[in-house]
């Protein structure tokens, strides 16, 4: 037996397993609106807190669950959509599955909504990889020209351009002779592939950037899936459409915006101390000088905010009592992303039970030490 029918043998009877668990009315999650098409060997779900990255059989249901790792300034959002500032995300052991799929076929699509952070960005941002130390099988770029398709490290094809602050749904299909575009489920491109289909190794899914970290891309990602096949006009149409169905019914978050001062400040770990975490948040209380939006009574009011990202400590940690601020936070309830986080409790022992999260903060910018 060939090494890859191995591997493969080996990934089907994993993937069996977990069917059948998710076939187990006991524990199945229910069925998720996205994606419509059945086929993808990878998808990440949108706003599904129970099983948000997976791989798919041909019948649309779930076949593995996989670990979705953040890498330097990036952010899961309370809809599981992935925040990329300078950093970005590996979707860990999809890699191999991913590969092999798309190497059989001879063919892929990437499939994504995107919000760039900015249109025009004077260097290159790597949307998605599939690549690792050895190599790039192919990307999605944006640079200042808009998206383009790059293919073994090298050929760049350009699709279209993009538009500032408006999510965009791409379809980008590779036949074995022929590539496709679709802007919102619309044709917008198409020609041949010179050197013929895409050969894929087993790399890994990179979202954000490049596979090293480099070519970081600013912006918001989601609904991002890997078909081992070449979408049609009338399948990108329908994945475009029911993905703007399931962030139609989206509510914001309750948003509370203030200047304040700093009361006191929990102690933040080590990094030695949170081992294997790579990533903290720090309790913080502020006196509310001025509300700014939304409605805060209190006094005082106790804010989450990361201390620790990628194993780096920020400089916020180090804030001294009587830092000024204005901020923009949310109910840590209404972000189900974070439950599972890390975080430093005040010295006292007092555990808040209804703590905000700071969304963003205007007044200083953090970088790692």
């Amino acid at each position: 037996m060939r090494r890859t029918d191995l591997m493969e043998a080996i990934w089907v009877l994993m993937a069996g397993l977990w069917l059948g668990v998710m076939a187990n009315p006991a524990v199945a999650a229910q069925a998720p609106g996205w994606p419509k098409l059945p086929g993808a060997v990878f998808a990440l779900r949108d706003g599904n807190p129970v099983t948000p990255v997976v791989a798919l059989d041909a019948k649309g249901r779930d076949l593995m669950a996989f670990n979705c790792a953040a890498r330097g300034r990036s952010l899961l959002g309370r809809c599981h959509e992935l925040f990329c500032d300078g950093g970005s995300f590996v979707a860990t052991d999809a890699g191999t599955w991913i590969g092999m799929q798309v190497a059989k076929s001879g063919m892929f699509t990437f499939e994504a909504t995107l919000l760039p952070a900015v249109v025009s960005p004077t260097t290159t941002g790597v949307v998605l990889a599939y690549a690792d130390d050895q190599g790039e099988d192919a990307a999605l770029v944006q640079d200042k020209n808009g998206l383009s398709l790059r293919l073994g490290g090298a050929q760049l094809i350009p699709l279209f351009a993009l538009d500032a602050a408006k999510p965009v749904h791409i379809v980008i299909a590779c036949g074995k002779n022929q590539w496709s575009a679709y802007r919102d489920g619309k044709p917008c491109g198409s020609g041949p592939l010179a050197a013929g289909g895409p050969a894929w190794g087993t790399r890994q899914l990179v979202m954000g950037a490049a596979w090293t970290g480099a070519e970081p891309w600013h912006g918001r990602m989601e609904a991002v899936a890997v078909f081992p096949k070449a979408l049609s006009a009338g399948e990108a149409a329908a994945q475009a459409a029911s993905s703007k169905q399931l962030r139609a019914g989206r509510k914001p978050a309750s948003i509370i915006r203030f200047t304040g001062t700093l009361v006191r400040q929990a102690k933040t770990s080590e990094l030695k101390d949170i081992r294997p975490y790579t990533r903290s948040l720090t309790a913080v209380e502020y006196k509310v000088e001025k509300v700014l939006a939304g409605e805060w009574k209190q006094p005082t009011i106790t804010v989450l905010h990361w201390m620790i990202m990628d194993g780096k400590r920020l400089s916020i940690a180090d804030r001294e009592v009587g830092a000024t601020v204005q901020l923009s936070v949310e109910p840590l309830n209404e972000h189900p992303e974070l439950e599972s986080c890390r975080r430093d409790e005040m010295t006292d022992g007092e555990l808040v039970t209804n703590p905000f999260y700071c969304e963003s903060e205007a007044s200083t910018k953090d970088t790692p030490k």
